[in-house]
């Protein structure tokens, strides 16, 4: 009795169906490239990020420069000794300069600035100076030459002090000279009322009364 042939468990593809590399294969080149481009997205260019600035993107034109300028009031640290505060304040006027001779450049550009365009780092906060510290200054510049170099806006305000002090000196001695001059005229009114004839006789010249000759 002839074996019965049982019936194969493996599927056969059905007619007309295709790998996708087969069907990729079977494109024309052309095709298959124009796909490709489609198929890539397209981004523009990604946008820097400026520190200084603190933004992503080009600095607009409505972008706040004045805090960038302005330069923070002083802070007061007694602790430190006045030369060090001298000679740390030389370093960050001469840093906060620079910055800020940045940041008005950027300032200056015109709009759109360029993506690498950022402002002048943040600006750092000076030490201070006490009435009386400014005082000592004034008053000596030996003691100035000991702790120099001075910081230009330092030397400014010591400048200014001074030049107050002088202008307040000449003016107290104009004004004790005018008081003197009034004492001076007092006292020669005084004296000259003293020396004063009653009833003057008034002379005019080439005036003559006429002359009675006696008989």
């Amino acid at each position: 009795m002839p074996a019965t042939q049982r019936p194969s468990t493996r599927s056969t593809p059905a007619t007309g169906a295709h790998s996708l590399e087969s069907t990729l294969s079977s494109e024309p080149q052309e095709h298959r490239q124009e796909a490709e481009v489609d198929a890539v997205p397209i981004f523009g260019p990604a946008l820097p990020f400026l520190p200084n600035a603190g933004i992503v993107g080009l600095i607009p034109e409505d972008f706040n420069f004045e805090r960038h300028i302005v330069v923070p009031e002083g802070v007061t640290q007694l602790g430190l000794p006045l030369g060090t505060r001298i000679r740390r304040n030389v370093e960050l006027e001469h840093f906060n300069e620079e910055s800020i001779a940045t940041t008005v450049d950027v300032m200056a550009m015109p709009v759109p600035r360029p993506p690498d365009a950022d402002i002048g780092p943040p600006l750092k906060t000076p030490y201070f100076y006490t009435e009386e510290e400014i005082k000592e200054l004034v008053g000596s510049q030996a003691l100035c030459d000991s702790l120099g170099p001075l910081a230009p806006s330092l030397i400014r305000q010591i400048g200014a002090s001074r030049d107050k002090k002088k202008r307040d000196a000449d003016l107290a001695r104009q004004a004790e000279k005018e008081r003197d001059k009034e004492v001076d005229s007092s006292l020669r009114n005084k004296l000259l009322g003293t020396m004063e004839m009653q009833n003057p006789i008034r002379r005019v010249f080439g005036e003559a009364k006429e002359v009675v000759i006696p008989t």
